[in-house]
């Protein structure tokens, strides 16, 4: 192998550096010369490293080469006179990696061209304290792409002549820093994508709490219309009431205690609070029916002949005519329609039986006919409690619902019920 410099110490024509040719001291050139004669060494034994031998002085700003290898001149495509102002142009951005602690982990820290001039005296000053650079460059060198280089050297400083010799080598790492680009390209999308779904999650809230908003306005007009609707069913019930009750005095507080007694055996029996209240609207008006029936047939003192039951017995059907014309939210039509049929077909307008008679108004046709025995009527005085509670026990299952009599019989004989 050729040494660089003649047997004079003068560097031969392949050397373009400044050192060896310059008015350094022989110390420093000596040390140049060493380095280079290595450095040119190792690149002959075909290795893919891309050794170089790089200074500056002082304040000034350009740095130069005093090697650079052959594999070098050839990526940048360039003489080695020109490697120093070819790659400083070629750079697009510096990218170094500092690793930080467990817990932050890696940072990574990017310069581009312009930012690089603009910082280069700190970027000295930085390598001379380390004693070490290490970074990755990112080059423009032909229109096939982009080409990078990582830099990894070793400065040495030299005080005497106020030069500093970064002594280091070039590894071509194209492909991993693709990669890494590559994956933060998809990275980068997939923060797009959670901020766009984001984005699009935090719409759908907003409209789902417009929507929860607007539904439970919806739902308290909705309440405030069932209210109203209820106020003006209880006063049409009312009228009703105190219609039959203006025709029949003895009707009023009969239709009264009836209820009362048939919303307690519908409690009694575990029917809803919404059956309850539709037994009580059918209840307050279960005999409205007798406006219908001449007063003094209703008042008459003694027992009715056949032609006088039978229109006495026209009442059922003639409330139905009324109330099916109302939209309760109860059957109220026809519970009042059949509070006098029986379970064994004998009652009256339809003979029907058992469990065709709905069960309200099996509930309304005892309590009807407990409080018409123990009352007074017209006809005759108040028969007492015991006489009519013997009278549905005696035909439990004939006449009467058998779990509507144990009902009220617990309700009289357990639970001490007593009329308001």
């Amino acid at each position: 192998m050729e040494s660089i410099s003649d047997p004079n110490g003068l560097p031969t024509p392949e050397y373009y550096g400044c050192i060896l040719s310059g008015g350094f001291s022989d110390e420093l050139k000596k040390r140049v010369a060493e380095y280079i004669d290595r450095y040119r060494s190792f690149e002959d034994t075909g290795s893919a490293a891309i050794l170089y031998i790089a200074a500056w002085q002082g304040e000034k700003e350009k740095i130069w080469y005093e090697y650079t290898s052959q594999k070098f001149m050839n990526l940048l495509g360039c003489e080695n006179s020109e490697v120093a102002e070819v790659f400083r142009n070629s750079i697009v951005d510096r990218r170094i990696y500092k690793d930080l602690d467990v817990d932050v982990g890696i940072r990574k820290e990017v310069k581009n061209r312009e930012e690089l001039n603009s910082a280069r005296e700190a970027l000295r000053e930085e390598g001379k304290k380390a004693g070490t650079i290490e970074a990755v460059y990112k080059l423009a060198v032909n229109s096939s792409g982009a080409l990078w280089l990582k830099d990894q050297a070793t400065v040495e400083i030299h005080e005497q002549d106020g030069v500093c010799l970064s002594l280091g080598f070039l590894t071509v790492v194209s492909k991993e820093m693709e990669a890494e680009d590559e994956l933060k390209k998809h990275h980068d999308r997939l923060e797009e994508i959670v901020l766009e779904r984001t984005t699009e999650l935090t719409m759908l809230n907003e409209q789902l709490k417009q929507e929860i908003a607007e539904r439970k306005l919806a739902e308290e007009k909705l309440q405030q219309s069932h209210a109203k609707l209820k106020k003006n069913l209880d006063e049409i019930v009312s009228a009703m009431s105190l219609t039959a009750e203006k025709r029949d005095p003895y009707t009023a507080g009969h239709q009264k205690r009836t209820t009362e007694l048939a919303m307690a055996l519908a409690g009694e029996l575990g029917l809803s609070e919404h059956q309850i209240k539709g037994v009580q609207m059918a209840g307050l008006i279960h005999d409205m029916g007798k406006i219908s029936i001449p007063a003094e047939i209703l008042s008459k003192p003694c027992g009715l002949n056949e032609v006088e039951i039978q229109l006495v017995r026209r009442h059922p059907r003639a409330a139905f005519e009324i109330l099916k014309k109302i939209d309760f939210p109860w059957p109220v039509d026809l519970i009042v329609l059949q509070h006098h049929e029986k379970m064994d077909r004998s009652g009256y307008p339809q003979g029907l039986a058992g469990e065709d008679i709905l069960l309200e108004a099996r509930i309304l046709c005892v309590a009807d006919v407990v409080e018409s025995i123990e009352s007074h009527r017209p006809y005759r005085p108040g028969l007492g409690i015991d006489k009519a509670l013997e009278e549905i026990s005696k035909n439990r299952g004939i006449l009467f619902d058998p779990d509507v009599v144990d009902a009220c019989l617990r309700l009289f004989k357990e639970k001490n019920f007593q009329y308001q």
